[in-house]
């Protein structure tokens, strides 16, 4: 008995049940800081993704001294990250945003480069920003793009 391959002609469009967002190329990450700088954060950067525009301005005011700053973690085997600790009563939230690619990777170098985690790296240079007066200015970064 002989078997015969039948092949359809017609080609089926497949269809992705996976759901499209509007912001596609950016993904949805998420940071642990204490409260009281989530609020700042609202306060000091009031434009549309302040979030993704903080995190941009700490990397443009604080990336060039972070590259050539010694490792804050002289540990090459731990990883320094934040903890919940009873004693501080500091209280954390979950920061959730779409940063730029670029952006997101070069926080993760940096931390990377230094031991210890994305979330100690951002509220570090969140406290450096708050505690002294290096505000970013708009005029400066047009001049350096």
């Amino acid at each position: 008995m002989k078997l015969k391959l039948i092949e359809n002609p017609k080609r089926t469009k497949s269809r992705s049940l996976k759901a499209r967002s509007a912001s596609n190329a950016m993904p949805v990450c998420t940071l642990l800081l204490p409260k009281n700088f989530h609020r700042k954060i609202r306060m000091e950067w009031k434009e549309d993704r302040a979030e993704a525009s903080c995190l941009k301005d700490l990397l443009f005011l604080y990336s060039k001294e972070m590259e050539e700053k010694e490792k804050m973690n002289p540990h090459l085997n731990l990883l320094l990250y934040q903890r919940k600790r009873k004693e501080t009563k500091v209280q954390w939230t979950r920061l959730n945003f779409r940063p730029d690619p670029g952006d997101w990777a070069r926080l993760g170098l940096l931390a990377r480069r230094h031991g210890v985690s994305r979330c100690y790296l951002f509220t570090f240079l969140l406290e450096r920003y708050f505690a002294g007066n290096n505000r970013p200015d708009t005029s400066e970064k047009k001049k350096a793009a």
